[in-house]
């Protein structure tokens, strides 16, 4: 029986080390003093991008540049209609930017979620505490980031377990030479997390052919990251550094077809149509059908999210009996966030709501 469906935001993550999405501008750009391989090449790429549709000059200030939901919005817009975007931008060069982007976005992520395991602070080892008293047979996830800290904090907390993301999901590994990915048979008898990823996840790629799912060890997101981009990408992006390019993935099943990435990106138009999404939002709504609380943690339940925001309220009004909600926020938005769940939730939240984040009340309110 599913005792919990716990779903996560950017908060949760936050106590892994993740910035939260208004510091993602801030950890992108980090100076090249701070960052050095292929994600210095990247961000030496998009300076000029930003500084030439945005800014009338090259802007290194993280705080004069434009939102990121802006940035792919303003992409997305132009790229997927065939358009440019200024006469410096045809829709080839504003692919190679938003993959450009999400790439060094996957390295930002574990780039931080490693350093923060090295160096843990107490925020990390509440993090441990919650994690390490959920039971993956009683408890589920729904995530709306593309980060893997709940997947890697649990499979570290908990030996023996492997994930399911979904019936249709296939477990692969990467290959010790060659191209071709693998396929990796799962353990007999394992305890199962599950995990719906709604907006996709930095260890999956996907076939655009067969419509396959493939999803890695939550620790080699890397790799993912060396998968987005191809040879001819790089020769672009970083000229005087061939050495970044890696030979891309081909699907198991379908010879000489490429893997690729599909991820929800910081859009107001977000690209879920998509078989994978679909999987995904199909398995977060048997989750919210059948857990008896929602806990909600690191989550604003904002206005942009209205797809998610619906799912939400069509599976609470047609449940026969409502579930439990309980939300765990904290930090400057807390009172927003609280206001934001009361007037979605009304009186059902009664008293269930930590403004200080993962206190020890929380943790034992939620492990209970």
């Amino acid at each position: 029986m599913l005792e919990q469906a716990i779903i996560i935001g950017a908060g949760f993550s936050y106590y892994a080390g993740l910035p939260l999405q208004a510091g993602f501008t801030t950890q992108l750009l980090r100076s090249s003093h701070f960052i050095k391989g292929p994600s210095k090449r990247l961000v030496e790429y998009l300076f000029p991008f930003v500084s030439d549709t945005f800014h009338p000059r090259e802007e290194h200030d993280p705080d004069r540049w434009p939102d990121l939901e802006d940035l792919f919005t303003c992409i997305d817009l132009s790229a997927n209609s065939g358009h440019h975007f200024g006469n410096k931008h045809p829709p080839a060069v504003l692919r190679t930017v938003r993959r450009a982007l999400i790439a060094r976005t996957i390295r930002m992520l574990s780039q931080a979620y490693n350093a923060k395991k090295a160096k843990p602070d107490k925020n990390w080892l509440a993090l441990g505490s919650l994690l390490t008293d959920i039971t993956p047979d009683t408890n589920a996830f729904i995530t709306l980031n593309w980060d893997t800290v709940v997947e890697e904090r649990m499979l570290e907390l908990h030996a023996g377990t492997t994930i399911r993301y979904g019936a249709s999901f296939i477990r692969a590994s990467f290959p010790k030479s060659g191209n071709r990915i693998s396929t990796v048979k799962p353990k007999p008898a394992s305890p199962e997390l599950r995990v719906a990823e709604i907006h996709g996840s930095i260890n999956w790629l996907y076939c655009d052919n067969c419509r396959n799912v493939y999803w890695f060890n939550p620790q080699e997101s890397l790799r993912i990251a060396d998968q987005i981009l191809s040879k001819e990408e790089w020769r672009c992006i970083a000229p005087k550094s061939p050495g970044n390019a890696k030979e891309q993935l081909e699907c198991p099943k379908c010879e000489g077809v490429v893997l690729s990435t599909r991820i929800a990106t910081f859009s107001y138009r977000k690209a879920l149509d998509f078989p994978m999404f679909h999987q995904s939002w199909n398995n977060a709504e048997q989750l919210l059908t059948t857990a008896k609380r929602w806990v909600f943690i690191g989550y604003s339940l904002p206005a942009a999210d209205y797809e998610f925001k619906y799912l939400l309220k069509r599976i609470e009004l047609a449940r026969p009996k409502p579930p439990d909600v309980v939300v765990v926020t904290g930090g400057d938005g807390s009172l927003t966030t609280r206001k934001n769940y009361r007037h979605f939730f009304g009186t059902r939240l009664n008293n269930h709501v930590f403004n200080d984040g993962l206190t020890d009340d929380a943790i034992a309110y939620i492990t209970t």
